[in-house]
């Protein structure tokens, strides 16, 4: 029955493909950065690739903001077109109403439930003022990060 289906030995035409198919050398770039890495790891020699001129950089920068520019410009002009078209600013208003509607309904049905939903606004704010004030103290202070590195075990 083996005789018939093929030898399975590596090689194989398949296991061939496959073995070509998984090897991948590392970039000698990639190497030379995970190696800087390391403290006290040999360092290699590697000719980097050459960076582009700051000039052409900016250009490339002030063409990319440009043609973002125009794509939300036009996107916000047929954005305009069908919403007026379709009469999304009506739309639009009964949900920034909705909320309202919402809470005088549970008023009208709960009288009590003024009380809670006053307590959970007073928490809220409460909340964002010291979520703020954390924030620009750690600013302020001059936090920052420090990341433990894991030393790698070869």
């Amino acid at each position: 029955m083996r005789d018939q289906m093929g030898s399975r030995d590596p090689n194989d035409r398949l296991d061939h493909v496959l073995r070509h198919e998984l090897h991948w050398d590392a970039p000698p770039e990639l190497t030379a950065c995970l190696l800087a890495l390391i403290p006290g790891a040999p360092k290699l020699a590697v000719a980097l690739a050459p960076r582009p001129k700051p000039w052409y950089s900016m250009l490339v920068l002030v063409l990319t903001a440009v043609a973002i520019g125009l794509s939300l410009a036009v996107a916000w002009q047929v954005y305009s077109a069908v919403g007026t078209e379709l009469g999304l600013a009506v739309v639009l208003d009964q949900l920034r109403n909705a909320p309202m509607i919402g809470l005088q309904r549970l008023y009208e049905a709960l009288p009590a439930s003024r009380q809670a939903v006053a307590l959970l606004v007073a928490v809220s704010d409460q909340l964002h003022w010291l979520l703020l004030a954390l924030v620009l103290w750690l600013a302020l202070d001059g936090w920052q990060p420090r990341f433990r590195r894991v030393p790698v075990s070869p």
